[in-house]
C-alpha cells in the first residue's frame, strides 16, 4: 500500500493498488508525518497505482502545501494523470 524512502535528494513515498478513500483514510497519518517530517524535496510514486480518490487528491494537495515546488508526482499511469488534469493539479506532475 505505502512504503518510504529518504535519500540524500529526497523522500519517496511509494503508492501501490487502488487509493480509494477506506485506504486514504488508513495512510492519511502516515503520510502527513513523512510529509511533515521531511526536509528535502517529496515525490509520491504512482507506478503500481490503477486508481485515485479524491480524498488522495486531499493528501496530494497538503504535501503540495507543504513542499510548494518541491511536490511532485512521477510515473502516474495515464488515466490517474486524467484524474490530475481535470482536478487541475497536474502541476503537480513530474515529467514523464
Amino acid at each position: 500500500m505505502l512504503q518510504t524512502c529518504q535519500t540524500e535528494e529526497k523522500t519517496c513515498l511509494t503508492f501501490e493498488g487502488s487509493l480509494d478513500t477506506a485506504v486514504c483514510v488508513e495512510i492519511e497519518s502516515e503520510v502527513h508525518g513523512v510529509v511533515a517530517d521531511s526536509d528535502s524535496p517529496i515525490e509520491f510514486n504512482l507506478a503500481d497505482v490503477d486508481f485515485v480518490a479524491s480524498s488522495f487528491l486531499r493528501l496530494c494537495i497538503h504535501a503540495y502545501q507543504h513542499s510548494g515546488d518541491q511536490f511532485q508526482i512521477v510515473h502516474a499511469n495515464p488515466m490517474v494523470r486524467r484524474v490530475f488534469k481535470i482536478a487541475g493539479l497536474d502541476r503537480m506532475l513530474g515529467d514523464e
